[in-house]
């Protein structure tokens, strides 16, 4: 469309500004905007204004200059950078046939909808690790990948969601077969744990259904929802589940497990779990379908009563030299139940270790505690500061006698110096449990040690793919975000088990992608952008020994720096300024994961 502008000049004159534009939608449901195509001048300034008009008509009219002129049309906006970096993230969810599975559930459902549910969930599940947001917001930012020409609708994307939930434990299920036959499953033990994640809203959903009010991992109010992660030995995800958000963790464990080995065939197991796991259902479980445990065993009250002998009684220690560790192994009994409800005599191992670092770090941390304890009394508050609480002593006085008795009328609140006193006897002691019997200590506390990798995927999901808080409400899209997430997360750790000892964090690898930016220009060329900006921090050794980063910069581009790690491990290398566009989507797609 030719467009003539009138313009008040600085001497007082109007001159008529032409140029050829073009309209566009920068985003569904945003307002329709225009674009400049090309510019040709002022009018007045032309000797011949007629043939000057002809020229801009004809140019208008040929549909060749405006296709070349205006190739990014799909992306609302020529200067607009475009993301190329996605292209790596999805050569991996290519290498899990994730499309071939979809394509065999629409060819089931007879599915006939309008849109794709593959590109949907492929889209959905990229942008959580690149640029996780809401589903509203996705569907917003469909035109910022580089030859990806979306035109998906929020209602399309809610209704891909309810597939994807129908679909969900299938495709599990699938995955682990690929990776069996990519990387193979090391099930040799299996890493077990729950945390749960918060919907902003006041109300929860009726009982059994997901959105329930329960113990919240950050004391928070909201309903929440509970997810049940198995990792193998790799700490690659194998299978997740959900439960409503008044589960106890303990009840969570049998259900997943169950589904897990029925499903995917799976043999003999060892479920490695933290002490919320560890119940005598649980382990009555385990052991009566001829799978084993290492879980870690609470030492404080009536369930640790048992160890307290062990701890006080100094010998069997086994310490290292320079005295800063020290640890005892021994088999005990344990009654339990058989299938049929009847009491067993079971035999386990039990370590109990000692740590100086981990004994210094309590103290530490109680001493903060009851200096937290000793200011809530000061101010008369209840709560204030997290953990000012714990050592403070409520008791009721009356006022008449001066007696502390039940029928209150004033409470004396104090901090507990006796509580305080009884805690410090189990600073650095830790304890673990294992049907393993074969297990020396230095396996019990290696198997126990990669517990690491199931908190660190949990931290991954939270916070680099912002899991939480839930954006959709549905029992349905519920579901299916968190299957979202999930094939998201399996993504990120294909490529961290690629990297090796070079591997990087979900962070850095989505700040790498994001990096990876172009632009097409006139002709049909690429201009690819510098992946880099970010200045790496100087790193020193602290106290402890541990590299932390300072406040000094380093020459080094950190970002140029990850970008050439990731691609040693893909058959691609990028090392050009502008290119044809043919030849650059040839190059990407040859982009290959190597294993």
């Amino acid at each position: 469309m030719i467009r003539k502008d009138k313009r008040v000049m600085k001497d007082g004159t109007a001159k008529t500004y032409i140029r050829v534009v073009e309209g566009y939608r920068p985003a569904p449901g945003k307002p329709p905007k225009q674009r400049t195509l090309k510019s040709f001048g002022y009018l007045e300034d032309q000797e011949d204004p007629e043939a000057f008009m002809r020229e801009v008509e004809a140019f208008d009219a040929d549909p060749q200059n405006r296709e070349q002129l205006g190739s990014l049309r799909m992306y609302g906006g020529s200067n607009r950078r475009l993301n190329y970096g996605y292209k790596y993230l999805e050569s991996i969810y290519s290498l899990l046939d994730i499309s071939g599975f979809i394509e065999a559930y629409t060819e089931q459902q007879r599915f006939r909808g309008r849109y794709s549910i593959d590109e949907i969930f492929k889209y959905l599940v990229l942008l959580r690790i690149l640029s996780p947001c809401s589903k509203r917001a996705s569907a917003q930012q469909q035109q910022a990948l580089y030859g990806w020409a979306l035109n998906l609708k929020l209602p399309e994307i809610y209704r891909a969601l309810d597939h994807v939930a129908a679909f969900g434990d299938s495709l599990q299920e699938h995955l682990n077969g690929v990776i069996q036959k990519l990387v193979g499953r090391d099930l040799t033990y299996t890493f077990y744990d729950v945390t749960n994640y918060y919907f902003e809203t006041d109300f929860p959903d009726d009982p059994g259904q997901l959105r329930r009010r329960g113990v919240s991992k950050e004391h928070r109010v909201d309903p929440i929802v509970q997810m049940g992660l198995f990792l193998d030995s790799k700490g690659l995800p194998v299978a997740m589940s959900l439960f409503p958000g008044n589960t106890s963790d303990t009840l969570t464990l049998q259900p997943i497990m169950r589904e897990l080995k029925a499903a995917y065939g799976l043999g003999r197991l060892v479920v490695v779990a933290d002490k919320g796991i560890n119940s005598g259902s649980n382990i009555d479980y385990i052991c009566q379908n001829g799978d084993g445990y290492v879980f870690s065993q609470v030492l404080r009250g009536t369930k640790g009563k048992r160890y307290r002998k062990h701890l006080e009684d100094e010998s069997g220690y086994v310490w290292n030299q320079e005295g800063t560790y020290k640890y005892k192994l021994f088999n005990e009994t344990c009654t339990g139940r058989d299938a049929l409800g009847e009491k067993v005599e079971r035999e386990r191992r039990v370590l109990i270790y000692w740590s100086q670092a981990e004994a210094r770090m309590a103290q530490k941390k109680r001493e903060e505690k009851l200096m937290k304890a000793e200011v809530s009394l000061r101010n008369d508050a209840y709560g204030i500061k997290k953990g000012s609480q714990e050592y403070i002593r409520e008791e009721v006085e009356n006022p008449e006698s001066g007696e502390l008795e039940a029928a209150h009328k004033r409470v004396i609140r104090s901090v507990d110096l006796e509580k305080a006193q009884k805690d410090a006897f189990y600073d650095g002691y830790f304890c673990l449990v294992t049907s393993e019997l074969d297990y020396d200590a230095a396996r019990i506390r290696e198997v126990y040690g990669g517990l690491w990798k199931i908190e660190a995927s949990f931290s991954v999901l939270k916070s680099d793919l912002d899991a939480r808080p839930v954006h959709v409400w549905t029992q349905e899209h519920i579901r299916a975000h968190f299957l979202i997430c999930f094939v998201a997360l399996l993504i990120v750790r294909l490529l961290q088990h690629a990297l090796g000892d070079k591997t990087l964090s979900a962070e850095r690898i989505a700040r790498a992608f994001n990096a990876a930016t172009c632009k097409v220009k006139r002709g049909g060329i690429v201009e690819l952008d510098d992946v880099g900006g970010r200045v790496a921090f100087e790193k020193k050794p602290n106290k402890k020994g541990e590299l932390v980063e300072t406040l000094r910069f380093i020459e080094e581009d950190e970002v140029a720096r990850d970008f050439a790690r990731i691609q040693e491990v893909f058959q691609t290398s990028l090392e050009l300024v502008e290119v044809k566009q043919e030849r650059f989507n040839r190059i990407l797609s040859s982009i290959a994961l190597e294993l």
